[in-house]
């Protein structure tokens, strides 16, 4: 007996032996060949080896490698997301992967292969089924596909977002039959008409991805009718409306259930009657086209229909009213950005009794239809972004499955949502957001919703809450900023047990408002009281006590004194947010030394002093985001002996407060070990010396500023390989010297910003910055740079919209031949020595604002051409060699803002057309037409700080010759400061009475002329003139 159970007990382990073996190992001659192809990766630069390899004998144990459990065969293998852009494209051996008898899935996502070596391997992979190669550089070389084609037994083949184009669609392709998941996304295969006749033969395809592609009406061959089982089609953001009848070919496949045709310029004819074949359609998407409604009779068929998605095209009540009734099987209906009003003719809704989502925001509603009740199933109803004061209250007893209803930015008051709100017994989210909500008695319908457990206010009137939020004992998140809170609801809190989420952001809240009850929401994990009135020991007490905090946000208060050190109690904080209050003395160590979870520290713009060791940041590990700036009298030592950073910063703000002082005042040694570093501010820290080269020439940093430092010597020069991610570089003010190195244009490709300005540069501007075709922003004024503005220079950079080199030394003719700089906004180049006139070529950058040309030597007329300039709001051409006579045409500027014409040899008289200029008459902001680009409508990056549109015009430091002396106007005041000089010149006779009508107008300066006559009398009328200079 005892040997039978021993018998058994060996043969077990034996077994056991065998398939952890099997498991856990691999073939040698897999396990080479997968060293092989990794070392081939990025070579000759170096191994891809993951860590994860080194030192395992076994590669079934592999990061990205996966064996059958019974032959130890690899049968996966994930090498995504490896190759080094720096080194260029990838051409990996096809036979090193054909080694890999049993493989079946292979993942080559994102590595930048630009074709094989020895495609001819790929016949030897029959057992491959999953080929994933999307995101690489695959281009229009049919070579680089051919070899898949003996693949014939891969079901899913994704080659997405490469740079193929019609010719690189063998007609092999055809021998994939089992094919069943084909995407080619992201291509440009409609450069070639029959780029996808060869698809047409895939019989077993179910799935087909062909969006974004440049497909017009012509692209879809009718041989795709043959595609008998395809189920989902993608062809969304493609150019399919540009020929009538453009979904014919679509006709057959009556299997499909999903259909993608958003973004494709359609209009109402676009869509085929035989979409109606479509009787098994569940999903299909039609937004972003130029539909107005009048396609009904195409879909109304679609019994089956579940998802319907027409947002963001041209819709009416009347368009949809006919037939949107018959489509009785939807669940979803996607209807926003468009221009329903809400009028009876949209009725038609009322029989969608099916619906769980309504999408209506961003119309034009008014009101709605009242059989809104029939929704009984109604789970998400949106209504943001219209015109509503009120609802339907007869309706809402209906909507007793309704969860989720965002009725943000309308018109919506008190007495508008009282009568209905509280039947809404199921919500669960409800946003309220951006309305004219008060918060009197009237609101005390909400009081009744007890399911709530996410309840947005922000952006009202409110002043105070009702009593009954405490019933809302379900509640974890509460939006309540910019609002009028001066005081709360203290006797409601304890009710509010779960709430996780509390945001009182910029309201009128005070210590005495806040600490008698805040230490009483012990769930909370993220708090903003930022931008209020607190500065109290109790308020920071109170919020110590918050245990489960993760963000705590109280920037814009006025705290003093210094931070309390019980902060570093408060454990799983992983943002913290103190800045622009008035905190003072030393930044306790132990405080942050304790928060082992943090990610964000923002301590700016504080008055903090003494010293501050970096190396108390040490031990975070997690620590991303870290911004100390604007602290002026504190100082920060980062060459601390004997630490070694554990985190990976993304972002470091220091600038402005003293750096390394008692270390010589050198570039922190750490930052070199910061792989993830993205954003470096070190301007104004006292910095010397010289900037090493690996900071310059770092792979990942995006935006660097030095600017107000002590740096000195040459520009550094790159080392071989070192190509400079830098898109914004400011190293302005300091004391470089020397030229500029030739090549810069070359090793900075990506640059946005760049700005050197205040240096003791010279010698010319390279020529190779014309290759910056990034570059939005160029500052090198306060130099010594000379030389002319050679051809092929900067005048057909096509995306700079600031360009300021002004105050240098450069001469010959102010504009290049080949000027086109398009978007150009402001030009600065006063104070250089450019000669003859302004050339007509300038009229290539109709967005032009500010135009500064004072101070150098230039001559003739000034140009009657000007006024195609339509946008000039600055046009300060003063202390040049001008003459002839002011043209009238100038008149026609009507957004002109401040006119310096001064120190020339002007002659003739004042123009009495110069009233007809609108913004010295009334107070009209600096225009911009919308028709301009759509830089205008996003945040741009001039003077090297991200302002948005309207704020670009302050930005812009002028001077400007008032009361005899040089004012600089910025800011604000810019925004407000019109003026006009036209002193020391040869003007003759009197002063035109209209100029009396120029009520806006803040500085006059027609002095040093031969004008005759005092004053006007409508002078009197000028009622906002600040400096007004006498004729002598």
């Amino acid at each position: 007996m005892f040997m039978l159970m021993f018998k058994t007990a060996l043969f077990l382990v034996i077994i056991w032996c065998c398939y952890f073996y099997r498991s856990h190992g691999c073939l040698e001659k897999e396990r080479t060949h997968l060293l092989q192809i990794v070392d081939s990766i990025n070579y000759p630069h170096g191994s891809s080896l993951f860590e994860d390899w080194i030192g395992k004998e076994y590669c079934c144990n592999w990061f990205g490698i996966e064996c059958d459990s019974s032959s130890s065969r690899v049968i996966s293998i994930d090498l995504s997301f490896i190759r080094d852009e720096r080194f260029g494209l990838w051409y990996p051996n096809a036979s090193l992967f054909a080694a890999f008898k049993e493989l079946e899935i292979l993942d080559l996502r994102r590595n930048h292969i630009g074709g094989w070596v020895a495609p001819q391997a790929f016949s030897e992979m029959q057992s491959l089924r999953e080929l994933y190669l999307w995101n690489n550089s695959l281009s229009a070389s049919i070579d680089s596909l051919r070899g898949l084609c003996e693949l014939k037994n891969l079901r899913l083949l994704y080659l997405d977002s490469n740079n193929l184009d019609g010719r690189a669609l063998p007609l092999c392709l055809s021998n994939l039959s089992m094919l069943e998941d084909l995407s080619l996304s992201g291509n440009d295969l409609g450069s070639y008409s029959s780029a996808l006749t060869g698809l047409c033969e895939l019989k077993n395809l179910r799935d087909l991805y062909l969006d974004s592609n440049n497909l017009d009406g012509r692209a879809l061959p009718p041989c795709l009718s043959k595609l008998s089982k395809l189920e989902t089609l993608w062809l969304q953001d493609n150019d399919l409306g540009s020929y009538s009848s453009p979904l014919t070919g679509l006709c057959g496949l009556t299997a499909l259930k999903s259909l993608y045709l958003s973004d494709n310029h359609f209009d109402d004819s676009s869509l085929p009657m035989c979409m109606e074949n479509f009787s098994l359609l569940e999903n299909l998407d039609l937004a972003r086209n130029n539909l107005s409604g009048h396609f009904g009779n195409s879909i109304s068929g679609l019994k089956r229909l579940q998802h319907l998605d027409l947002h963001s095209n041209i819709l009416t009540d009347e368009g949809i009213s006919t037939w949107i009734s018959n489509l009785t099987s939807l669940t979803s209906l996607s209807l926003e950005y468009n221009k329903l009003k809400g009028s009876d003719t949209m009725r038609g809704l009322c029989g969608l009794s099916a619906l769980k989502s309504l999408y209506l925001h961003d119309n034009h509603l008014n009101n709605f239809p009242m059989c809104m009740g029939n929704f009984s199933l109604l789970e998400e109803l949106t209504l943001f972004h219209n015109n509503l004061s009120g609802l339907f209250s007869n309706a809402v007893p209906g909507l007793k499955r309704l969860k989720v209803l965002y009725l943000g930015s309308n018109h919506l008051t008190d007495d508008g949502i009282s009568p209905w709100i509280s039947n809404l017994t199921s919500l669960t989210n409800l946003f309220l957001e951006n309305n004219t909500l008060k918060g009197s008695d009237n609101m005390r319908g909400l009081c009744g919703l007890s399911a709530l457990t996410t309840l947005y206010l922000d952006d009202n009137y409110l002043s105070s809450l009702p009593i009954c939020m405490g019933n809302f004992s379900l509640l974890e998140n509460l939006e309540l900023p910019q609002n009028n809170l001066s005081s709360l609801f203290g006797n409601s809190i304890p009710g509010l047990k779960r709430l996780k989420y509390l945001d009182l952001h910029s309201n009128q809240l005070t210590d005495e408002d806040i600490s008698p009850w805040i230490s009483n929401l012990t769930s909370l994990t993220d708090l903003y009281l930022g931008n209020n009135k607190l500065k109290g020991f109790d308020t920071m007490r109170g919020l110590c006590s918050l245990r489960k905090l993760k963000t705590l946000d109280i920037e814009r208060n006025s705290f003093g004194s210094s931070i309390d050190p019980c902060l570093g109690k408060m454990h799983n904080l992983g943002y913290l947010d103190l800045h622009r209050n008035q905190f003072k003395g030393n930044i306790p160590s132990s405080i942050f030394s304790n928060l082992t979870v943090l990610e964000d520290i923002y301590i700016s713009q504080n008055q903090f002093d003494g010293l501050f060791s970096f190396s108390t940041f040490a031990n975070l590990s997690r620590l991303l985001y870290v911004d100390l700036s604007e602290n002026i009298q504190l100082e920060v030592e980062t060459e601390t002996p004997m630490w070694v950073p554990t985190f990976q910063l993304m972002s470091l703000l220091l600038n402005n407060c003293i750096l390394n002082k008692r270390t010589g005042h050198g570039i922190p040694t750490f930052i070199s070990t910061q792989q993830s570093l993205d954003t470096l501010e070190l301007s104004h820290t006292s910095l010397k010396g010289t900037i090493p080269s690996w900071l310059l020439y770092n792979v990942t940093i995006d935006s660097l500023s030095l600017r107000g430092n002590i740096f000195e010597g040459p520009f550094p020069k790159s080392t071989q390989y070192n190509m400079s991610t830098l898109r914004d570089l400011d190293i302005s003010d300091n004391n470089f010297s020397g030229e500029l190195p030739p090549n810069i244009g070359t090793v900075f490709p990506n640059l946005v910003a760049f700005n050197m300005s205040i240096n003791e540069l010279q010698g010319s501007i390279p020529l190779s910055l014309s290759k910056l075709q990034k570059l939005e922003t160029l500052d090198l004024s306060q130099n010594k740079l000379f030389g002319e503005m050679q051809e092929g220079l900067i005048g057909n950079n096509t995306s700079l919209k600031y360009l300021r080199l002004s105050h240098n030394e450069l001469h010959g003719n102010i504009l290049p031949k080949n000027w086109n700089m398009t978007e150009l906004v402001v030009l600065l180049l006063d104070n250089n020595g450019f000669t003859g006139t302004i050339a007509s070529n300038m009229l290539r950058s109709p967005s032009l604002i500010v135009l500064d040309l004072r101070g150098n030597k230039l001559s003739g007329f000034i140009p009657s051409w000007l006024p195609s300039l339509a946008n000039l709001a600055l046009l300060l051409l003063g202390e040049n060699l001008f003459d002839g006579s002011i043209p009238t045409q100038l008149c026609q500027l009507q957004n002109l803002h401040m006119l310096d014409l001064s120190s020339n040899k002007i002659s003739g008289s004042i123009p009495s057309c110069l009233n007809n200029i609108s913004s010295w008459r009334e107070k009209i902001p600096i225009q911009i037409d919308k028709s301009l680009g759509p830089q205008f409508e996003r945040s741009i990056y001039v003077g090297f700080h991200y302002i948005s549109s309207s704020e670009i015009y302050t930005s812009v430091k002028t001077d400007f010759n008032t009361k005899g002396m040089i004012l600089t106007y910025e800011g604000v005041p810019f925004s407000l400061m019109t003026g006009i000089d036209l002193s020391m010149n040869r003007l003759k006779g009197s002063i035109p009475l209209q100029m009396g009508s120029l009520k806006e107008l803040r500085s006059l300066n027609l002095s040093r002329n031969l004008l005759s006559g005092p004053f006007p009398e409508s002078f009197q009328s000028l009622e906002n003139i600040e400096t007004l200079e006498s004729l002598t």
